[in-house]
Parts: C-alpha cells; sequence; structure tokens
C-alpha cells in the first residue's frame, strides 16, 4: 500500500496532475452547485454540527431549532468568508499562471518537488 501511495506520489510530481487545465473551464453555475453539495454532504461539518452545537442548546430557553439556527448562523458566515476569500484569491493566481509561464514552471517544480519528498519519505519510513 505504501509503495502504491509512493508511486501516485512520483506521478503526480513529474506531471501527472500538473499544469494549468487543458479542458474547457467549468460553466459557474455547476462549479457553485458542485461546490453546494460537496458541501452540504461533508461529513465533517455535518458531524462537527451533531457533536459541538447539541451541548449549547438549552430546551428552558425557548424553541431548539431557533437556538440552532442563532448558533449555526456565525459558523455559516464565517464559512462563506473563508470560502470568498480563497475563492478569490485563487482567481488572481489562476490569472497570474494563465499570464506567466515561468511562474507557472516555478510551481509545477515547487509541488513537483515536494511530491517527490513525499514519496521518498513514504518508501523509507519504517511503518
Amino acid at each position: 500500500m505504501r509503495r502504491s501511495g509512493a508511486r501516485d506520489d512520483v506521478h503526480r510530481g513529474h506531471g501527472g496532475r500538473g499544469g494549468p487545465p487543458t479542458g474547457p473551464d467549468p460553466r459557474r453555475l455547476r462549479a457553485f452547485w458542485q461546490g453546494m453539495v460537496t458541501n452540504l454532504l461533508n461529513p465533517k461539518v455535518i458531524l462537527f454540527n451533531i457533536a459541538f452545537l447539541p451541548q449549547f442548546v438549552n430546551p428552558a430557553l425557548g424553541h431548539f431549532t431557533v437556538q440552532f439556527l442563532v448558533l449555526g448562523l456565525p459558523l455559516v458566515l464565517l464559512g462563506l468568508g473563508v470560502d470568498a476569500t480563497v475563492g478569490a484569491l485563487t482567481g488572481r493566481l489562476a490569472a497570474l499562471l494563465r499570464r506567466s509561464r515561468r511562474f507557472a514552471r516555478g510551481l509545477n517544480v515547487v509541488s513537483g518537488s515536494v511530491f517527490a519528498v513525499l514519496a521518498v519519505r513514504l518508501v523509507t519510513s519504517p511503518n
């Protein structure tokens, strides 16, 4: 299993997944819905909400659904802010990659080197 993972890391580091995308850009609406479904089905978020939020809900203070909404709203707004920031920065990075072959090549070399180091570490680790 480790050797298979190392082989995959070497493949990725050698350019198996590097470089700019060659196909057409996905439509924005489709990308939005794909991201929405991914977030809604994310088990980490679901488990966090099931494990963390109920301890702050007190039935004596009113309807528990309203309390869940009040507690969950900041979580959603913070996540939206982080995702919007990442999206904006990624858009700028993509524009930079399209304009600068030198920057894209440097990024490919760095990411390829990281995968190669991970492959070596995976093969040489005792466990």
